[in-house]
């Protein structure tokens, strides 16, 4: 290694160049206000004092509500991940999707198009954990909807859910993002994902994990019921035309799920004789009426996302109250993926009408979801020197194991050292493996409430596979942290057609410079910073320096000499 390349800065230079969203104006006090009725609703927003934050997630967490609703739908949950977990909030995306108010007409263009149907608002929003997408907004940006624009057409929500990842990647710096929606929300997010014209400027989507709560992956007839008409639910939205199941008078399949022509009439997409039926039927917001629609359902679906469904029970039922079950099984509609989506339920043991509208605050449910990928395939991508946390949770098939798999890339031939601890499931291993899956070494097992393990690795791609063997219900409760501590295993270099050694390392204090006439030394820290330099005058071969006030961590030794650099990866400990 000739010279040094810190990486954080690095990422910031190759990381996607992305577009800049155009806000539509609004007083700024509008973000933090709700107008229902008569009442006014302080709404959460991110606390700023994160200018040193860096998430212990691999990747970022967006909430995408549903039908009707708002993202105050997911404060129940994310209260208790804040409180739990110490979790970050990153902020709300606001969106209108009926911008022009007009309901008769749709597109996917964005303000300031003149007669754009989606309209962004500035918000706080900073680098989090998590983040919320908001369709419960108004054309001039105060939040709760009197134009429909939490039922609009899923082809809107899939459009700005491309600006919404686009702008999570762009504050967090992550290679991918997380995907959480409840009903309808889950369709928004297929509709980015099943899209390629949606996907971000370099040509990927950017989806770690798709998990869908209550999604009407099948359709939902549930607006027919009577009951619906009390949950200021509009039948003639571009929203409910799209979540059909079937028409109720035409009978025929959802357009927008299962494909058709964009023709109404008294034997197609017909579904309100008893009032003016449907605004539109411009299922992909075109423009262009009477084209025929290849639906959700035909689409192709990335197999290299880890896919999760929670699915909610009635007492006595196999509904939710508004969904069937098996409308709420992915795989029931997207077949053949390599890897299907597993299933978790919430079962009511007092709910007999519905409790479709409680998923997105069970957070149990929801952990047991978001719990990391057990095939090394869809493997969570991360970095050493970095802290991480990780959740064990009971698995789909009660009984099994809990296996984690996460993603690295080693550029040295390094030591390195896996560090876990806050451990509270009674049996856990880790273990390396190559890129081709194969062990490397052993498997480790913990020790009480730690695991620490080091291997010699030289470059390439590998993966860290932790198993939980025996998951408890309340392990989720509790994550363990772990990093990935490398240091060079090798302990000289050539610089100037001398032989440098540089001891001990790891060190607690002092660190030893031996072969060298050396112009200069520095030392950095993790992100770029120079903590330590020293120049010299009368040039020695053996140079002692005191590093015992430095923090515990990884830094990079420089040394300059006779127009030649050497870096060296040190360990502070």
């Amino acid at each position: 290694m000739k010279q040094l390349y810190f990486f954080t800065a690095l990422f910031l230079f190759t990381s996607t160049v992305f577009a800049q969203t155009v806000f539509k104006p609004r007083p700024a006090q509008l973000e933090y206000l709700e107008f229902h009725n008569d009442e006014i609703i302080v709404l959460k927003t991110p606390q700023t004092n994160l200018r040193t934050f860096v998430s212990k997630l691999p990747y970022p967490i967006i909430f995408v509500h549903g039908l009707n609703s708002s993202s105050d739908t997911w404060s129940t949950s994310t209260d208790y991940f804040d409180s739990q977990y110490n979790f970050t909030f990153g902020g709300r995306l606001d969106y209108c999707l009926n911008a022009d108010s007009n309901d008769a007409l749709a597109n996917t263009d964005f303000y300031p198009v003149a007669n754009a149907d989606i309209a962004a608002f500035s918000t706080t929003f900073q680098n989090g954990d998590y983040y919320y997408v908001n369709f419960n907004v108004n054309p001039n940006g105060t939040i709760d909807t009197n134009v429909l624009s939490n039922q609009a057409a899923v082809a809107k929500q899939g459009a700005a859910m491309k600006d919404a990842v686009q702008r999570v990647l762009q504050i967090t710096g992550k290679e991918k993002v997380i995907l959480v929606g409840h009903s309808m929300g889950g369709l928004a997010s297929r509709e980015y994902l099943q899209n390629t014209n949606n996907w971000q400027a370099d040509n990927l989507h950017h989806i770690a994990k798709l998990l869908t709560l209550g999604t009407p992956h099948g359709g939902s007839n549930a607006s027919d019921n009577p009951l619906a008409f009390f949950t200021s639910v509009n039948v003639r939205s571009e929203a409910i035309r799209d979540l059909k199941e079937t028409y109720y008078y035409s009978g025929e399949p959802s357009v927008y799920l299962f494909g058709g022509a964009e023709i109404q009439n008294s034997s197609s997409m017909n579904d309100n004789s008893y009032s003016p039926d449907f605004y539109n039927v411009d299922v992909n917001c075109n423009g262009v009426l009477g084209e025929n629609i290849i639906g959700l359902n035909q689409k192709a679906l990335d197999n290299y996302i880890d896919f999760s469904c929670v699915i909610g029970r009635i007492t006595g039922g196999t509904t939710d109250g508004v969904v069937a079950e098996p409308s709420s099984m992915l795989n029931t509609y997207i077949t053949g993926l390599i890897y299907p989506a597993k299933y978790f339920y919430f079962n009511s043991s007092f709910d007999f009408i519905e409790n479709h509208t409680e998923l997105p605050g069970k957070y149990y449910q929801i952990l047991q979801g978001l719990d990391e990928p057990n095939y090394k395939e869809l493997a969570y991508g991360i970095a050493t020197n970095q802290n991480y946390i990780g959740f064990t949770t009971v698995q789909a098939n009660s009984g099994t194991s809990d296996i984690d798999y996460f993603k690295f890339t080693i550029s040295d031939n390094i030591n390195a050292t896996v560090d876990m601890s806050n451990i509270v499931t009674s049996n856990m291993n880790a273990a390396f493996l190559d890129a081709s899956g194969n062990l490397i070494g052993s498997a480790h097992n913990n020790s009480g409430s730690t695991l620490n393990f080091t291997e010699t690795l030289a470059p390439g791609n590998y993966f860290l596979r932790i198993t939980s063997i025996s998951p408890g219900t309340s392990n989720y409760q509790t994550p363990y942290e772990f990093a990935i501590t490398t240091t060079l295993n090798n302990k000289t270099f050539n610089i100037a057609e001398n032989i440098i050694q540089v001891y001990p390392n790891p060190t607690t204090d002092f660190l030893t410079i031996n072969g060298t006439t050396a112009d200069r030394i520095m030392l950095y820290n993790i992100l770029g910073e120079n903590v330590y330099t020293l120049e010299f005058k009368n040039k020695e071969p053996k140079q002692t320096i005191d590093i015992s006030s430095l923090k515990k961590g990884i830094y990079f030794l420089t040394i300059e000499g006779n127009n030649q650099k050497s870096v060296f990866k040190i360990s502070k400990e």
